[in-house]
């Protein structure tokens, strides 16, 4: 199901200097509107609001700014994580925009308008703070992630480097289905311990005040979120990063990052297929 949503941004003004490319130029699904697919279960990039069934998150705010600088209305389709870019490729979505990484991988099959950096982070229950003080407290025991994520790959190679190089046995990764299982499994007694966006837990942290403890600093800051396009689609593709670079200059951009508490994910402008 497609919902199209109204948003306002407060005090944000902006105005529209790319609405004068013509919407013909553009390859849209259909005319006047750009499609974007999220999997909405990321706060605070992307999650729906318990009480209006709407749509929130910073990449929602960003997607219906960079839309109406383009003259375009935003619409959002609702996708699991693993469907996002089947989903794209069959034409159920003009874009992706749904905290996506971009990595060498996906841009075999698409391209990405990077828009905010990210990094993982361990964390733990607070009452097993005591135990994890640092990361290497968890050589040998089970850390639970995403797995539809990059932190597979991140914690292996950051346990190989920092574990199994110094003498000490490997993290046991434990994949779930999302970070809400992976922390549910947490509390559960499942796990150890859990990786997620350092973005991501800080957000949850303030929704369960007393219940988390991170574990040291995050295991890496080069993670990179894109927005994802159809390599056969250059021109939507630039013009969504002459817009962003656009609401950067004019300070939406930064305003966004403020209200969902994200102003040290920035990125200084716009860069296509930036991880190299």
């Amino acid at each position: 199901m497609f919902k199209k949503t109204a948003w306002v941004l407060s005090a944000i003004a902006l105005s529209c200097p790319l609405a004068a490319m013509a919407q013909s130029n553009l390859k849209l699904i259909s005319k006047g509107e750009i499609r974007f697919l999220t999997n909405p279960i990321y706060p605070p990039m992307e999650y729906v609001n318990g009480d209006t069934g709407t749509y929130e998150g910073f990449d929602i705010d960003l997607g219906n700014a960079i839309a109406k600088d383009l003259n375009l209305s935003a619409v959002w389709a609702n996708s699991s994580f693993e469907q996002l870019q089947s989903s794209l490729q069959t034409g159920r979505g003009d874009a992706i925009l749904s905290g996506i990484s971009d990595n060498l991988k996906r841009q075999k099959s698409m391209d990405f308008v990077d828009y905010v950096t990210s990094g993982p982070i361990f964390f733990t229950l607070s009452a097993s703070a005591s135990k994890y003080t640092k990361p290497t407290d968890l050589c040998g025991k089970i850390v639970a992630g995403s797995r539809s994520t990059t932190f597979p790959t991140d914690v292996a190679k950051w346990s190989s480097a920092n574990c199994v190089a110094k003498g000490q046995p490997a993290i046991q990764f434990s994949g779930t289905a999302d970070s809400n299982a992976a922390r549910l499994g947490m509390k559960q007694g499942r796990y150890d311990a859990v990786v997620q966006g350092i973005e991501t837990i800080a957000y949850q942290m303030r929704l369960e005040p007393g219940t988390f403890s991170l574990i040291g600093a995050p295991i890496l800051t080069n993670d990179v979120f894109g927005i994802g396009v159809q390599k056969t689609n250059p021109q939507l593709r630039n013009a969504m990063a002459k817009s962003l670079d656009h609401l950067i200059k004019n300070g939406t951009y930064e305003q966004l990052l403020k209200k969902w508490g994200l102003v040290h994910n920035a990125v200084p402008h716009a860069v296509v297929n930036g991880v190299k």
